[in-house]
């Protein structure tokens, strides 16, 4: 069934005219006319009793009509329903990010946007950088914040902030005394880096070859807290995102290093898939936390 012809003839019955159907619909009478007389066709049943100085419908159109009203307030509803969506009065919100990003840079947005839209459901799953892709390629998240650029054609990676790292060991170690240290001193210690698929440890091997520190022994530990534990208790030296180990510095569980004429820091990244569109709460979200 036709529903832009149905759309006409519920306005005729409904004003029991076809100029004032006319009117309400913004067309002209003869298209009104002309419309009924398509959907009296396809429909192989009369609907208007013709001839009467006021429109009346059949019985046919009657019944007719009950199903219009019907189906046009459903169409309303729906509109209204999405429309709530569109609002943020309703939705939901898919939050992937690594576990440094989710941990120390996420929690104040989300619960500030929980506030603002307390209509939107929102969750939020903390992994490694290559879980979170592939987590985003699966449609399981709507925004995918991570440590490092992901090499994937599918994904789209757009720099989000800078994060300032640091070297950290442990205070009571020989490095720390020292204070400023060199490629040598840091080649000779055990460092205590991310698994492989964590941003962190990606950018962490990148600094090291940039720097030509060779470390003498690796220690693998599954999030940045076990890193920066792992040193506190005397494992070894890492590099580390500064807003993750500023309380274990201000309580004196580890100590920062100082490489000569070296700031340290990485790019945080915001991954999209080009093709697939955003809802407003993601759209919502993003905005934020771009504002920032």
């Amino acid at each position: 069934m036709n529903l832009h012809l149905l759309r006409i003839f519920h306005a005729v019955g409904e004003h029991t005219s076809f100029s004032r159907a006319a009117e309400h619909l913004g067309v002209s009478q003869p298209a009104v006319s002309k419309a009924l007389r398509e959907l009296e066709d396809q429909l192989d049943v009369v609907l208007i009793e013709r001839g009467a100085r006021v429109v009346s419908l059949t019985e046919a159109g009657q019944v007719l009509f009950e199903y219009a009203v019907g189906i046009f307030a459903m169409e309303r509803e729906a509109l209204e329903a999405l429309q709530a969506y569109s609002d943020l009065e309703r939705g939901r919100l898919r939050i992937g990010a690594s576990m440094t990003v989710a941990a120390y840079w996420l929690p104040g947005y989300v619960a500030d946007f929980a506030q603002a839209h307390p209509g939107v459901s929102l969750s939020l799953t903390s992994a490694n950088t290559q879980t979170i892709a592939e987590s985003l390629l699966a449609c399981e998240v709507d925004i995918a914040l991570v440590e490092g650029p992901v090499d994937d054609e599918r994904i789209e990676s757009r720099p989000w902030r800078e994060e300032a790292l640091l070297i950290v060991a442990p205070p009571d170690g020989p490095l720390a005394k020292a204070g400023e240290v060199t490629v040598e001193a840091l080649s000779q210690a055990t460092w205590v880096v991310r698994e492989p698929g964590s941003g962190t440890r990606e950018v962490v091997n990148r600094w090291l070859d940039n720097l030509g520190i060779r470390p003498a022994r690796l220690i693998e530990a599954g999030s940045t807290e076990a890193v920066i534990q792992t040193v506190a208790a005397g494992g070894g030296v890492s590099m580390v995102p500064r807003v993750s180990s500023a309380d274990q510095i201000a309580l004196g569980k580890v100590a920062t290093l100082t490489l000569p004429d070296v700031q340290l820091s990485r790019q945080l990244y915001r991954l999209r898939l080009p093709r697939r569109p955003l809802s407003p709460a993601a759209l919502a979200f993003e905005a934020m936390i771009a504002t920032d």
